[in-house]
């Protein structure tokens, strides 16, 4: 498919292509592996399976990654039939309603902000002790304010130069994490003369004391659960991807799959590998990983980890900021949020959505110069406005499956055919499993109501302003019917 019917599919769904349609399938998949980045995830988080459930949580890893290709499955299908900006939004809005539309993108914006912040402060938290002996709080937000402004300047240079450098950073990390395991893997089998091996994978002795439960083993999950976020990126990008009806969903597919496969065989190493009891090791002040490479393989291989994990945290705040601005963009496109026209707004050289990109800047840095009890609060919601933006997506496939609203798609277009209703109703099953995690346990109790008051505002905005707006038609997608290109294509086979 061609640049000028790709412009000609968007204009059938509505919209003047403005943005730059630029991105190649390996850019969209770099994309969404950055937003997943292992290394952001398992570098920031990697004490806190054994706090809850030992070294036995590794294998947890063998659970959530088929239940998040669920998830996949039922976006790559929705990504193949309507390739928008704006993803969850605009199909929520186009097979439901613009009023369900608009809650689902609410959602969906919140947990991108949060996102954009939380991996700027998670920066400046895993490096700042690597510029200064002993970083003070502000050392740490200067750090992380300092990236942010740093890559909203290279987002606002164009897609073109934010994909060139995430595609770079995204190699990096695919290469450097990959070394790491066959290193680690070498070590355990041969070099290394104390680790824990293959019996920590079986140990379930839990570092805060607590006995062996469901809620040990759900808040265990999470570190996965928490890595294997953000791959529908390349969804959200869609307007700026060539040939997004396919590009979209191979991306997604093998952003999940790399990340999974890489993501649980490189935390199984590193716990292998550790070389005392974890009651031991974890007791120092160094960030584990660093400590743990550091030790077991020596100080260049240590000092080429900080550059790989560097390159990882970095690419995945410039997708993180991408998929930021182009929801904004695509809300404010359809007149659904404050200040509307000026957020839609496209530079003429750079086809970027400036205004947008300075917005969701502004509130990365916002955030970090809060209170940290005030900014811990915000960041625990992101996998939660994730996976409630999940839950409503599913929803909407399901609502519009049952009335027959879901667009056919062209012929090499990714279908589930008929096991569309089955593997909706798991996903929805597992993400149902996930919002009880994030938010039943006591410890978790706090994203609960983080989410009810950002959800509280979004709802105000809505009875005040924007369901007028839907009412009189001057807010939402636009309306079109479909076009003889798609209609009436008969749905391709499994594929």
């Amino acid at each position: 498919m061609t640049e000028r019917s790709d412009e000609a599919d968007l204009a059938d769904l509505g919209y003047e292509q403005k943005l730059s349609r630029s991105m190649s399938s390996f850019t969209a998949f770099a994309l969404a592996f950055s937003m997943v980045s292992i290394n952001t995830g398992v570098i920031s988080m990697y004490k806190s399976p054994f706090d809850e459930l030992g070294g036995s949580a590794v294998l947890l890893w063998l659970l959530v990654l088929p239940a998040v290709l669920l998830l996949v499955a039922v976006y790559a299908h929705l990504a193949g039939r309507l390739p928008i900006t704006g993803y969850a939004y605009q199909w929520s809005s186009r097979l439901v309603g613009p009023n369900f539309g608009w809650f689902t993108g609410w959602i969906a914006l919140i947990s991108f902000f949060a996102g954009t912040a939380g991996t700027a402060a998670g920066l400046g938290a895993v490096f700042a002790p690597e510029i200064w002996a002993d970083p003070t709080p502000h050392q740490v937000q200067a750090l992380s304010i300092g990236c942010t402004v740093l890559v909203a300047i290279i987002n606002i240079i164009g897609v073109r130069a934010a994909s060139r450098i995430n595609n770079i950073g995204a190699s990096i990390e695919l290469v450097g994490t990959v070394l790491l395991g066959i290193v680690l893997l070498a070590g355990v089998v041969f070099a290394f003369k104390h680790t824990q091996g293959p019996a920590i994978l079986t140990d379930t002795t839990s570092l805060n004391g607590n006995a062996v439960g469901l809620t040990s083993i759900s808040l265990a999950a999470l570190l996965p659960v928490y890595v294997l976020l953000g791959w529908e990126g390349a969804a959200d990008l869609a307007e700026e991807t060539q040939n997004p009806r396919r590009a979209a969903p191979r991306a997604m597919f093998r952003a999940v799959i790399w990340s999974g496969v890489i993501g649980f065989a490189v935390f199984a190493l590193l716990a292998m590998a550790m070389p005392s009891a974890p009651e031991q090791f974890f007791a120092g002040a160094e960030n584990p990983v660093f400590r743990l490479v550091g030790e077991q393989v020596g100080g260049f291989a240590r000092a080429l980890l900080l550059v790989v994990a560097f390159a990882s945290i970095f690419a995945c705040l410039i997708a993180n900021m991408a998929v930021a601005t182009r929801m904004t963009f695509a809300l404010s496109r359809d007149n659904m949020l404050p200040g509307s026209t000026a957020l839609q707004a496209v530079g003429s050289r750079t086809r970027a959505p400036i205004n947008a990109i300075i917005l969701v800047a502004a509130i990365a840095i916002g955030l970090n110069l809060l209170n940290e009890g005030l900014v811990g609060k915000i960041y625990a919601m992101v996998g939660l406005t994730y996976y409630l933006t999940y839950a409503l997506t599913l929803a909407a496939a399901w609502i519009a499956h049952r009335s027959g609203r879901i667009p056919a798609a062209g012929e090499g277009v990714f279908s589930l055919g008929r096991w569309l209703p089955a593997v909706v109703a798991l996903g929805a099953a597992y993400c149902v499993a996930v919002i009880a995690a994030l938010t039943v346990p006591e410890v978790n109790n706090q994203n609960a109501i983080t989410v009810l008051v950002v959800l509280g505002f979004g709802f105000v905005w809505w009875v005040a302003v924007l369901r007028r707006r839907l009412r009189t038609g001057t807010a939402g997608p636009p309306k079109v019917a479909a076009t003889p290109a798609h209609a009436g294509v008969p749905e391709p086979a499994l594929d």
